[in-house]
């Protein structure tokens, strides 16, 4: 029960966060983010009509005294800004926004079996995680330089002291002029705390996802010398 229920919870989260807590099963993450997208859109999408609803007869009951004989298409004309006028309220366009969300995550898991995480979600990671590297540098120095060696069969090993956001199976990654994706994930030795082995994309790949990696600052494999940071293009 704990487990579906941390399942669940990390239907909610970007990629990189389900690869450091890995699920107990993908496919129940998937499931998880479809039901909770499609409640997430129903749930929001019927408070969005209670309070349009309650706003509107308020809205009415003001406008009664101004709207005595006029016709049809002058009360159409002040229906039509009442509409707008509670839309574009903050919080409408917030419980607009969490509907749409849920809408899409339903959409991604059922079309193309992606797990869509909450943009609220992914914020709070994105702050914690820029905080904690900045807590880093502050306490250890300039960032480590990756390590980049290159492997039989065309291949690619990149060893990384921090993970790299968003590469996962389904990211294409641009290097030099090639495309590689993602074979494996494994530890590496320090300074670094993990390490990519890559392997060149297969012809006729649909793009997923893209990310151009700068080989240009990476110690190469033998090299003595200290680079400069490596820099990410996403």
């Amino acid at each position: 029960m704990q487990s579906t229920f941390r399942d669940f919870l990390l239907s909610f989260c970007p990629a990189r966060s389900r690869e450091a807590r890995r699920p107990s099963s993908q496919l129940t993450v998937l499931r998880a983010a479809i039901w909770s997208g499609g409640g997430q859109f129903l749930v929001i999408t019927l408070v969005l009509i209670v309070q349009f609803k309650e706003y509107f007869v308020a809205r009415s009951q003001q406008l009664a005294p101004r709207l005595e004989g006029s016709n049809e298409t002058g009360q159409a004309i002040v229906t039509a800004m009442v509409a707008l006028e509670f839309l574009f309220h903050p919080f409408s366009l917030f419980l607009l926004y969490l509907a749409l969300e849920g809408a899409v995550r339903f959409l991604g898991g059922i079309i193309t079996a992606e797990i869509v995480p909450s943009l609220l979600v992914f914020l709070f990671f994105k702050i914690s995680d820029s905080t904690s590297q900045s807590i880093s540098r502050r306490r250890n120095g300039p960032p480590v330089a990756d390590a980049m060696e290159r492997l039989a069969d065309g291949r690619i090993r990149i060893a990384s002291a921090t993970l790299k956001v968003g590469w996962n199976t389904s990211v294409t990654i641009g290097i030099d002029g090639q495309w590689f994706e993602v074979e494996r994930e494994e530890p590496a030795p320090l300074p670094y705390s993990c390490a990519y082995v890559l392997r060149p994309s297969p012809p006729g790949k649909v793009l997923r996802g893209y990310q151009e990696y700068d080989a240009s600052g990476a110690l190469k494999a033998g090299s003595t010398t200290e680079p400069g940071a490596v820099k990410d293009v996403f």
